[in-house]
């Protein structure tokens, strides 16, 4: 599935991999090893664009979905791959009816192995559903129940852990976003109590006369008394210098709307302004 104008990340090596007896092509990535789709498709049989389709639609592997280069025909493209750490949830997804006729009993293998896995992890019961140990040794088999009671007490005690570490992280989150919202507040009040500072009366200032004056020399016409009458009132301020600190930005906005109404043409119409509160 080539999309050519797609940003790519960068590719280390190709290398092949191994997967339940089939060799495939993976390509190494920072994030991890990735399989092209169309490749674990191809030995599947099953449809690469059905495939894709589902993988962009489900909410998890979609998370395990990357775009890759491959050789591919004698040339490189740009193919859809999946990180190989969800290629076994990918399987699990699949039913055996639409693969190929010779690999079905292969994938109806692995997904009941699959579903003893799980079984052992999640079931409702302590002691896990029974684990094929065809084969192994009675030792090693009862080895491999006891390893996966073990892993499964330890995954509760990891998750009973993240949870409770989570909850305090809410609590500390609810309290910060609280005195955010208290310093918004006193941000808020402060500007429209607090008026501008010196230098930001002497911007304002030096703004209007000078466009007054380049007004005047081009048009013959003196605004300068209008224009800071026109602040005044457009602002709601009974003098530019008692301006509300939370109302300098709107007064420098104010001055580049004048600027660009009386002198469109003139890049000097204006002095620097200053942006910060000094």
């Amino acid at each position: 599935m080539a999309d050519q104008g797609t940003s790519l990340p960068g590719i280390t090596r190709y290398h092949p991999v191994r997967f339940d007896g089939d060799e495939l092509q993976a390509v190494y990535l920072d994030d991890g090893i990735a399989v092209p789709v169309r490749t674990i498709c191809q030995v599947l049989g099953l449809d690469v664009e059905t495939q894709s389709a589902r993988l962009r639609e489900h909410d998890v592997l979609a998370q395990g979905i990357r775009l890759v280069r491959v050789p591919m025909s004698g040339r490189v493209r740009s193919v859809v791959a999946l990180l190989h750490r969800f290629i076994p949830f990918w399987l699990a997804t699949i039913s055996p009816h639409q693969v190929r006729d010779d690999v079905r009993p292969k994938l109806v293998r692995y997904q009941i192995e699959l579903v003893d896995l799980l079984a052992a992890l999640y079931g409702n019961e302590l002691r896990p559903a029974p684990v094929s140990t065809e084969g192994l040794p009675q030792a090693l088999g009862e080895r491999l129940i006891q390893a996966l009671i073990e892993l499964r007490l330890a995954r509760e005690a990891l998750v009973s852990a993240q949870q409770s570490t989570e909850f305090r992280l809410e609590q500390h989150d609810g309290r910060i976003t609280t005195v955010e919202g208290l310093m918004d507040d006193l941000q808020q009040q402060l500007a429209s109590h607090t008026t501008i500072t010196g230098p930001q009366q002497e911007v304002i200032k030096r703004s209007i006369t000078r466009l007054a004056a380049r007004y005047k020399r081009r048009t013959g016409q003196d605004i300068f008394g209008r224009l800071f009458a026109q602040f005044c009132i457009d602002l709601g301020t009974p003098k530019y210098a008692l301006l509300p600190a939370g109302k300098y930005d709107e007064a420098l906005a104010w001055l580049r709307t004048r600027a660009t109404e009386l002198l469109p043409n003139d890049a000097d119409a204006l002095p620097p302004l200053q942006e910060s509160l000094l």
